[in-house]
């Protein structure tokens, strides 16, 4: 009898201690959940080396739409606002380097989402590292087929299919009333350029060009001569390069040094940033450019309101020198913003779901993903730079001027 006594005295000692005990905890998660104070994101950027003109671009762009959200008190998750912290890592221009970083995002830094690096190399490698622990990447500057063709269900972009850059500027040569018939094309062997020129290349040809000389050169080459040699052999009319501002730099040169006579040149990247006519002077005049957005384009949305309203914003933080790589993140930021709202959660799932659904217009232009996470709405522009201005020449609806051809 006194052993049972015994018994059932401690019994009721251990549920007097054990059952609070429990309820504090269950208490003290309900209080951790309540206490969420903001939304992480993280970003591996190249902010230095090779990659680092365009990484502090999109860091640029990044920064400014955080600023324009928090100086709002933040995003709308349900019934309450958080403010936007974004955790930053260099990623040296280096892809690996990239994914060990976006892995420690996740891991150390327990980001709720990615916004991607710049370029479609980093971004194969990070969003391989993103799809694993299943969270979610808007890759604001990468857009090589080849990321989106693994079956990933986390990866969203921004711009349209790399293999598109060109169509623009392809279009603007087939309706022009003196239009050439032999172009040449030149990529370095890279990822995003790759697909670039080979898009190109198949889209001019469907457009009734002659591609008369193709070539995929050595990534970081420090020299072109022979390559130019080729193209003024092949009898070329119409230069395009898809390579990057360095070699678009060298291509002019060594175009000029060689004699060649070509009616009209164009590059993928380059012409839109200031250091190309500063290096190149008056050979930079008549160059033709691409770009995914325009300050002068007719779009408008929520966050920052026409497309001439975030060159003013962009302007009053940073000055000069706007380019769409600044501008894609900011929209990969709206675009992710979006989407919070629209679920009312940071819930990974909840979140895909509302990026997969959304349609819609801003400042950027129109977005809509396909099933692989790719943006089917939009396209490019093509601009020329005329006594140092861009002008805005194809399509007739962007456009704000014509274009000069062929060069004089």
């Amino acid at each position: 009898m006194k052993g049972k006594v015994l018994f059932i005295t401690v019994l009721l000692l251990a549920f007097t201690l054990i059952i609070p005990a429990l309820l504090f905890a269950g208490g003290q998660k309900e209080v951790k959940k309540a206490e969420r104070t903001e939304i992480r994101i993280g970003a591996s950027v190249s902010l230095s080396g090779s990659l680092s003109r365009f990484g502090n671009l999109v860091k640029n762009g990044y920064e400014l739409w955080k600023d324009t959200v928090n100086a709002k008190g933040g995003i709308q998750v349900g019934d309450k606002k958080l403010p936007v912290k974004i955790i930053y890592y260099d990623d040296q221009s280096d892809n690996q380097t990239s994914a060990k970083l976006t892995e420690k995002l996740i891991t150390q830094d327990k980001v709720d989402f990615l916004l991607g690096p710049y370029g479609s190399g980093p971004t194969f490698a990070t969003t391989a590292i993103a799809e694993k622990y299943n969270k979610i990447t808007i890759a604001t500057l990468a857009n090589a087929t080849k990321i989106y063709n693994r079956g990933f269900k986390n990866v969203f972009s921004v711009l349209s299919p790399g293999s598109w850059i060109f169509y623009s500027f392809i279009d603007m040569l087939a309706n022009l009333p003196n239009k050439p018939s032999k172009v040449a094309i030149i990529t370095p062997n890279d990822l995003f350029p790759v697909t670039v020129a080979k898009g190109a290349k198949e889209y001019a040809e469907k457009k009734g060009f002659k591609v008369v000389y193709y070539e995929e050169y050595s990534k970081g080459v420090q020299d072109l001569s022979s390559t130019i040699l080729k193209i003024k052999n092949s009898g070329a009319e119409v230069l395009m390069g898809s390579g990057y501002l360095a070699e678009a730099i060298l291509t002019v040169r060594q175009l000029k040094e060689q004699n060649v006579k070509l009616k009209a040149i164009a590059f993928t990247t380059g012409p839109e940033l200031i250091d190309f006519q500063k290096n190149l002077g008056d050979d930079a005049n008549y160059v033709f450019g691409v770009s995914w957005w325009m300050p002068q384009m007719k779009y408008s949305g929520p966050v920052f309101g026409s497309a001439a309203d975030y060159a003013k914003k962009y302007k009053e933080k940073f000055g000069a020198g706007l380019t769409y790589q600044a501008a894609a993140a900011s929209q990969g930021g709206v675009l992710l913003q979006l989407a919070i709202e629209k679920a009312g959660s940071l819930d990974t799932e909840a979140v895909r779901n509302a990026l997969k659904s959304y349609k819609g217009t801003t400042f950027w232009g129109p977005t809509e993903f396909n099933e692989k996470g790719q943006n089917i709405a939009g396209g490019t522009v093509t601009f020329q730079l005329q006594n140092g201005e861009k002008v805005t020449v194809w399509p007739p609806a962007a456009a704000t001027g014509k274009p000069v051809y062929p060069m004089p």
